[in-house]
């Protein structure tokens, strides 16, 4: 059973649980509740993914400690700056905050909160530091400490006005409030390259996989290399069926109609290896003497490894194996890179990410953000800068500068992009856009589609063989129709352009 805690706007810490949590929330009136993931998933009005959101935290080896619903009432008028000037508690943003505080669990264990506001809205929240540790002593006993935003989110229109607003925890109207614990063994024992690869060989190995991923037939080399094949490459924290697995019946047996039989998925980790590595490991998995021709289609961060194949093939041939690849098709692909790869913007990727996620079917939910939980354990201690996956999307890394000078080829390029703009005040304020002037991101500079630059999706900053891709060989969708990073191959636009590309229309 839940139990409930009344908030009376005192400025006090008040006990919220038997086992050592309390919150300080002055001026904010309501009501705040623990609940077991089961009781928050019950509800009519709230956890709609609580089940897959608990699933993908076991599945990163994160524990739920406690859940909170807080339901307010009034919240005592604040205003920023007069926070910031007179020393009042403020979040990381600057905000006014109320303050958590959870027992102490030891030097080899890690807290964060998941906390979702009243528009449903995401954000990654952890301790607050002190000499770069957790908080310790308050009124004799060890704790931990997290400022989270006191003020009530401006809410986006009511459902029917504006879709696609909830959050993955809760829908409007009340505030959730996940306490999350992992060990950090193996994280500063190991390092961040370590413990992600530990991870990924676990979660996501290396694997061909025949499409449909329903087929229960073997992949069966030669009637992959009996015609032109086509390969699906998918992006960061994915796999093939959770970014392709949506695609339509309709779209699939178009698919089917040009290629046949002919058709797989190439899924491999996305942290620890490069696209160089990626692509080393392709090779590995292919039998010798194997001459494949293929068409790609690529999400993401895949793009990279897409571009390995188009432009490096021939370094990775060995034992008589080639892969020659026709036309590539490239969806959101970070040509140019994503600024958020860059340390000090880490935060910022994990919430974008997290409530981008949303719009996926529960199983790639649960897929995706599993793997986003895993580096958000290694965001705190400021090591996932390190990770070959990511440092491949940093726009002045070495590796963005090699892959942008290569020579000429003959593979045709295509791209899909998108200018993304969310829907409500809360939700622009969340991602970093102004109200006033929307179409620029504040992290970017430059519109985008929430993670990749708009414009970094068909060009470079110099001309190099198949860039900028001509005008009419790319697709970019405008703010009207809501297209972000994460949710392309649910639209029928971009599955009916694919396909006409690839049936040479």
């Amino acid at each position: 059973m839940a139990t409930h805690t009344t908030l009376d706007g005192s400025p006090l810490a008040i006990q919220i649980a038997i086992e050592g949590y309390s919150l300080e929330a002055p001026g904010l009136r309501g009501t705040i509740s623990e609940m077991s993931p089961g009781e928050s998933a019950s509800r009519s009005d709230a956890g709609t993914l609580e089940p897959r959101l608990q699933e993908a935290l076991r599945n990163a080896d994160i524990y739920s400690l406690k859940v909170f619903e807080i339901e307010v009432e009034t919240v005592a008028s604040t205003d920023d700056g007069v926070a910031r000037s007179s020393g009042a508690v403020v979040t990381a943003d600057g905000e006014p905050a109320m303050v958590l505080r959870s027992p102490f669990l030891g030097t080899e264990t890690m807290q964060a909160v998941l906390y979702t506001d009243e528009a449903g809205t995401t954000r990654w929240i952890f301790p607050s530091r002190t000499g770069g540790a957790p908080d310790a002593t308050r009124g004799g006993g060890q704790s931990v400490e997290f400022l989270l935003p006191l003020a009530s989110a401006q809410l986006p229109p009511r459902p029917g006005a504006q879709p696609g607003t909830r959050g993955p925890i809760t829908k409007l109207g009340r505030r959730l409030v996940h306490v999350l614990a992992w060990a950090t063994g193996d994280i500063i024992g190991k390092g961040a390259v370590a413990a992600a690869q530990l991870w990924e060989n676990s979660r996501r190995p290396y694997l061909l996989r025949r499409f449909p991923f329903d087929d229960p037939a073997p992949l069966s080399w030669d009637q992959l290399s009996s015609g032109r094949a086509l390969l699906l490459i998918h992006g960061t924290f994915s796999t093939g069926p959770s970014t392709f697995g949506k695609l339509t019946y309709e779209t699939i047996s178009a698919l089917q109609t040009i290629y046949g039989h002919r058709i797989f998925a190439f899924d491999h980790p996305t942290l620890h290896h490069s696209p160089t590595e990626n692509v080393k490991q392709l090779f590995a998995l292919m039998p010798p003497h194997l001459n494949l021709e293929v068409d790609i289609v690529t999400h993401s961060r895949g793009g990279l490894v897409g571009r390995e194949l188009t432009e490096r093939a021939p370094r990775y041939a060995s034992e008589g194996k080639k892969i020659r690849v026709r036309r590539a098709i490239f969806v959101a692909s970070p040509h140019r890179g994503t600024i958020l790869t860059d340390a000090k913007h880490g935060i910022k990727m994990l919430d974008r990410y997290t409530n981008l996620f949303t719009d996926l079917p529960d199983d790639a939910f649960t897929i995706t953000v599993e793997a986003l939980f895993m580096l958000a354990k290694l965001i705190y201690f400021g090591t996932a800068g390190g990770l070959p996956g990511l440092l491949s999307m940093f726009p002045p890394g070495e590796y963005l500068r090699d892959l942008n000078n290569r020579p000429d080829h003959e593979t045709i390029y295509y791209s899909i992009g998108a200018d993304f703009r969310p829907v409500g005040s809360s939700l622009l304020a969340r991602f970093g856009w102004g109200i006033a002037n929307a179409a620029v991101d504040g992290i970017f500079g430059e519109v985008n589609d929430a993670v990749v630059p708009t414009r970094g999706s068909y060009e470079l900053l110099t001309n190099v063989s198949g860039f900028p891709i001509i005008p009419q060989r790319r697709m970019v969708l405008d703010r009207e129709s809501r297209i972000h990073h994460c949710n392309y191959f649910g639209s029928k636009n971009v599955t009916d352009q694919i396909t006409k590309w690839l049936q040479g229309s």
